[in-house]
């Protein structure tokens, strides 16, 4: 089953203002021409964002000067999310060469904290389908506690498959495997990080772009916190795999994390 997030990117906007100026006004009557002191008008320039330090490790994989090891990145923000709750919404675009949407499918998780249940739904829309239609479902609803996964899929042409697999559940494949094939090529050559804070929550943009042989050009953008948690990202990719598919975008965003991952996080250092 295919799983893609909502993603959100983050944008910085700049205000600049603009600049004036008052003149005197001399008259005759040998009066004396009064001069007026132009107002001094202030510069308004961007604030430069703060750069954490190249040699500044943020989370493990992730550093100041950027991503060193994918791997490792994912699977602190995995291993963060294994003891807590958490919602994560997905959304993925296949697009042709033209930017028309070939399909898209939109998905929400929601898991439980450890030992209750987690759930799935998913949706696919689009004017066409994977070269693999016929064994690809429109609607998809999954159910989990910790043991066997419960599958209900609907198809185009309105017929439903259930099924009881034995997988690790939804919590285990959610958190980023298909994140950490998109950021395998990336590294601190072609990474920077900036570092801002939003309510209150200090978190690190991490931008990146690179052209891979296997996975073609790559771009991506992530929140992550300071304690390895992938707030959101943004990965954009090209395919080599399906001739009426030029890009592939996944946005992925977490929230209503509870405050049990802290402990998670105390007991991995």
């Amino acid at each position: 089953m295919t799983r893609a997030l909502a993603a959100i990117a983050v944008a910085a906007l700049v205000v600049l203002a603009g600049c004036g100026a008052v003149f005197g006004d001399s008259s005759g009557g040998g009066e004396p021409t009064s001069t007026v002191t132009p107002m001094a008008v202030p510069t308004d320039e961007p604030t430069p964002e703060p750069t954490p330090g190249p040699n500044t490790t943020i989370t493990p994989g992730l550093t100041g000067a950027g991503i060193e090891n994918a791997t490792a990145l994912v699977a602190t923000h995995s291993a963060r999310l294994r003891n807590t709750s958490f919602v994560t919404r997905t959304n993925t675009t296949r697009l042709a060469a033209n930017g028309s949407v070939v399909f898209s499918q939109t998905s929400t998780l929601r898991a439980g904290s450890p030992g209750s249940s987690a759930s799935f739904a998913s949706e696919l829309n689009g004017s066409s389908w994977p070269s693999s239609r016929v064994a690809t479902p429109v609607r998809t609803a999954a159910w989990s506690n910790d043991g066997p996964l419960l599958l209900n899929q609907t198809y185009a042409n309105g017929t439903s498959r259930y099924d009881r697999i034995d997988s690790p559940g939804l919590r285990a494949s959610a958190t980023g495997l298909g994140l950490q094939f998109a950021l395998e090529p990336l590294g601190t050559a072609n990474t920077s990080v900036t570092e801002l804070e939003r309510n209150g929550t200090t978190l690190y943009r991490v931008s990146g772009r690179v052209r891979d042989i296997e996975r073609g050009n790559v771009s991506a953008r992530l929140l992550v916190d300071s304690r390895g948690i992938i707030r959101e990202y943004r990965t954009v990719r090209e395919t080599t795999f399906d001739e009426n598919v030029s890009r592939i975008v996944t946005e992925r965003d977490f929230s209503a994390i509870t405050a049990s991952v802290s402990a998670a996080t105390t007991s991995s250092r």
